[in-house]
């Protein structure tokens, strides 16, 4: 007992010293003591407030205040100072049984219209209704002193609907909105199906104008972040369609590649070209059924952009009218005549998936190409550009830039399936050629057109044999 009584008169006299620093004493020696907070005065810019898409960006009210005095039991000497902490608080009821407390540093704070209307959605508004939000600043200083409030602020605010069930997908330049990815749920968790080239850059935009890219530091790939420093965020390396999950809950990009995709087992081919996997059958009785399975490579935070890494999924999909819907098991679809058809695979209008059925063989024959250069797809299997011999060794072509990375020079000689030699960059040495000795082990790096080319509608290449370089201009 003895013991215990030590230990709490220690820690009385801890606490009367740490108060003591507080205050000051006066010339005769006598105790000032904190008598606590004098409130913050509270004032808003407006009192009624109708939120819209048009208004979003502005600023639609601005609150300001000053800091709360310390006070002391002696109005002629004032108590010291400490370190203040500052929070506005805002709420759909006067008594703020639930509110949203924003950290503040000044003596003021703007809410755009979609800061506003995002609040308002929080605290439960219903939209296109005109209702209060009331609005206090709460100051505490130390652990010693009750938080001190300010008056309470009413303004009334009309707020719009937002759709969070689907976000934009932008360019590089924020300029465009490429595509859509659903959130069925609203939850912030949105995905769907879409075409990318490689290394592919986009933001994404949600509907109360939060925009997401990736962390702006080295080593954080597919983290997502909405603060000013993001960077845009970058497909992997492949080109073609992925399915791809934009999940704001957890800050995460999940984009899975379509590596290949089988029609009752067999495999379809990628016309790369319109981003559609194509496979011609012919049926020899009534009602034939077709499956459709794809397999697919999943890069994610814990993989970045290594291929190797990838994770290997299989994706099964029911058909049905048209459309392909992920599927535990694979479903069929049944031919009803006999015949030659054209099955392609496609994204459609609402990032899912697509089939056709065509009767006949409707793919695109391919390119003829014979004794020249083709710059293709690092695999060779998409031609992007077809070159013309302008004297021994040398070729030249104008390309429309479609594609930036990751590609390859063939020389090609009785057609375009007889690719004799590639030819990659010099690493480090990007407009010098190396001639691969061993296609299944390069040692150049894959060609690629520098930022400057996405300001450009073409470009002029020329490959120079004679002297092993290439250029774009």
């Amino acid at each position: 007992m003895q013991i215990t009584m030590k230990k709490i008169f220690r820690n009385l006299m801890m606490l009367l010293c740490a108060l003591t620093a507080l205050v000051s004493c006066d010339e005769s020696g006598d105790k000032i003591y904190l008598d606590g907070f004098k409130a913050s005065d509270l004032m808003a810019s407006a009192s009624d407030v109708k939120l819209s898409v048009d208004n979003s960006k502005d600023v639609v009210l601005s609150l300001a205040w000053q800091n709360p005095s310390l006070l002391s039991s002696d109005e002629t000497k004032p108590a010291g100072s400490g370190v203040l902490k500052t929070y506005l608080q805002v709420s759909a009821s006067e008594n703020f049984t639930s509110e949203k407390e924003y950290t503040v540093t000044d003596l003021s704070k703007a809410f755009t219209g979609a800061d506003l209307n995002a609040a308002a959605k929080d605290l439960g508004l219903s939209p296109d209704v005109s209702s209060p939000l009331y609005f206090r600043i709460k100051s505490l200083m130390g652990s010693n002193l009750d938080a001190a409030y300010s008056n309470v602020c009413q303004v009334k605010v009309t707020p719009y609907l937002i759709d969070m069930s689907y976000i934009n997908i932008l360019n590089e330049k924020k300029d465009q909105v490429l595509t859509k990815l659903y959130s069925p749920n609203s939850d912030g968790v949105y995905s769907g199906y879409m075409n990318a080239s490689s290394w592919f850059h986009i933001w994404g935009k949600e509907n109360d104008g939060t925009i997401w890219g990736n962390v702006g530091q080295d080593g954080h790939v597919y983290e997502m972040d909405n603060t000013e420093s993001a960077w845009n965020i970058w497909f992997p390396g492949q080109t073609g369609i992925y399915y791809t999950v934009l999940d704001t809950k957890a800050k995460e990009l999940k984009p899975t590649y379509i590596k290949s995709m089988q029609l009752n087992g067999e495999d379809m081919t990628y016309d790369a070209p319109n981003y559609a996997w194509t496979k011609v059958i012919t049926t020899t009785a009534d009602n034939t059924p077709i499956s459709i399975v794809a397999t697919g490579a999943e890069y994610s935070k814990a993989t970045g952009t290594e291929d190797a890494a990838a994770v290997v999924k299989i994706m099964n999909y029911t058909l049905a009218d048209g459309k392909m819907t992920d599927s535990e098991n694979a479903g069929s679809v049944n031919i009803p005549t006999a015949g030659t058809y054209t099955i392609t695979v496609k994204v459609g209008d609402k990032s899912d998936l697509t089939y056709s059925i065509v009767s006949g063989d409707q793919t695109t024959p391919k390119p003829t190409i014979s004794n020249t250069i083709g710059m293709f797809s690092k695999d060779g299997s998409t031609l992007y550009a077809t070159f013309t011999k302008v004297s021994e060794g040398v070729y030249t072509c104008t390309y429309d830039l479609s594609n930036l990375y990751d590609m390859r020079f063939y020389f090609i000689g009785d057609d375009i399936d007889d690719k004799r030699v590639c030819y990659g960059s010099v690493p480090n040495r990007q407009f010098s050629l190396y001639e691969e000795e061993d296609d299944n082990n390069r040692q150049g790096w894959d060609i690629w057109f520098n930022e400057d080319a996405k300001s450009m509608e073409s470009a002029t290449i020329t490959v120079d044999l004679n002297t092993m370089t290439w250029k774009y201009e």
